[in-house]
């Protein structure tokens, strides 16, 4: 480790991961993502579970912004660069577990994936989420009654937000260019944030379609808008002393409150409860930012303290613990294994290993290395992923094959429906005629 970090500095240059990563950042990651999958895998228990995702929110904002800005401040930030990078992180593994689901599926539980072809698509192009709202999908109903990716409305909402960051990043540079702050570019992302924030509340009454709601980018949007403003806030200064005496201990204390909160929220906030939805929601992302603010202080030593191997392997993790846990859990309660004793240990044991699995496939692909594990046994582990992957690789042809059924299914129910409609029509003409 570097000399940076025994100066509590939250910049690690000397890790082989990032020069710039922010030391704690998988911790609150992990904080997410727990709270997530034992909301799916519990929800009757961890009933708030489902706001690890405004965390996630927060994150993705926070460091695109941070990220964008740093590259534009060395003038390297190219409108290409940004949508490869985009692509590149985002599309091998969520396609890797899209098809391994649809093969898996073809051969445990084929009824469930029947018609699948629209809402594979809207996952792919990235407006899942409308798609969810239009079929009247309810997030927080029993997820025998849902389908493998109703979890993926979230990616909806990443990829269009990913595809109108430059614009509002442009947005930012004009400002600082004509006012010569930047904190008035950050001023302005900031109250564009409050004010999408208000929708929720605004849109919010008895009776309303939560659905609607808690699925709209427009609803939602606000938590990436907040940890935008904090991200191109971050002034990344390099020589801070460690902050020391009662402002020290003030922003530790706050940050085992809100940890405690975090929590507490994570079993209480029942996300069909209307204060969820009349600032419940808000309150929380207002809490995950003072959070990740923390954790950011380059003059507080928490993000070292949290900067633990767990906790930067399940941080890197997540992305592919969260794409695998519908179809783990969908698949598990549809075939009715969750009558099991412990079966949620094997479902959790399932997506961390899947998560592992593709996670190691899409960086084969991008970057041709075999994964290993230590220095021992290497060819062996290699050899036993290949043939892993072989076997995933026939499962997503499955997949495939899946969709073009699907597709060839619904043009054929189309037929039929025209073909019944028009023989009804006829048989009423004839009626009419003999009477």
């Amino acid at each position: 480790m570097s000399n940076s970090r025994s100066k509590g500095m939250i910049y690690d240059s000397g890790h082989s991961f990032n020069r710039d990563h922010i030391l704690g950042l998988d911790a609150l990651r992990t904080l997410a993502i727990v709270g997530v999958t034992l909301f799916h895998i519990f929800p009757d228990v961890v009933k708030g579970g489902y706001l690890g995702v405004s965390l996630f929110f927060v994150l993705t904002g926070y460091l695109l912004a941070f990220t964008s800005k740093k590259e534009w401040q060395a003038k390297s930030f190219s409108l290409v660069n940004y949508y490869l990078k985009r692509i590149k992180r985002i599309y091998p593994s969520l396609l890797i577990v899209i098809f391994t689901t649809l093969g898996i599926y073809h051969f445990f539980a084929t009824d469930a994936i029947t018609g699948i072809r629209a809402e594979v698509i809207s996952i792919v192009l990235g407006y899942n989420n409308w798609w969810q709202i239009a079929q009247n999908a309810d997030y927080f109903t029993r997820i025998t009654n849902a389908s493998p990716f109703t979890h993926l409305w979230f990616m909806g909402i990443e990829l269009q937000y990913y595809l109108v960051w430059p614009i509002i990043f442009l947005v930012y540079i004009l400002i600082v260019k004509i006012r010569g702050k930047y904190d008035d570019g950050v001023i302005a992302i900031a109250l564009l944030g409050i004010a999408a924030s208000i929708l929720m509340p605004l849109l919010y009454h008895e009776g309303a379609d939560i659905t609607r709601l808690y699925y709209g980018t427009d609803t939602r949007v606000y938590a990436l808008f907040f940890g935008a403003a904090m991200g191109l806030y971050n002034k990344n200064e390099r020589n801070i002393t460690t902050r020391r005496g009662g402002h020290g201990i003030f922003k530790c204390g706050l940050f085992v409150f809100l940890l405690i909160g975090v929590i507490t929220a994570y079993y209480l906030m029942d996300g069909q409860d209307a204060f969820v939805y009349q600032g419940g929601m808000l309150l929380a992302t207002v809490g995950f930012c003072v959070l990740l603010s923390i954790v950011a202080d380059r003059g507080m030593n928490i993000g070292i303290y949290l900067d633990t191997a767990i906790f930067r392997w399940i941080g890197k993790k997540s992305y592919g613990i969260f794409l695998w846990q519908y179809p783990v859990i969908y698949l598990f309660n549809y075939k009715g294994w969750n009558k099991y004793p412990l079966y949620e240990v094997i479902e959790i044991a399932a997506i961390v290993l899947l998560a592992i699995w593709s996670d190691a496939v899409a960086k084969f692909i991008l970057k041709q290395k075999l994964p290993y594990i230590g220095r021992r046994f290497v060819i062996i582990q290699c050899v036993v992923f290949m043939v892993i992957t072989v076997s995933g690789v026939s499962l997503m042809g499955y997949g495939c094959e899946e969709i073009v059924a699907s597709a060839f299914s619904r043009d054929v129910d189309t037929k039929l429906q025209d073909k019944l409609a028009e023989n009804k029509a006829d048989m009423q003409e004839q009626n009419g005629l003999s009477s």
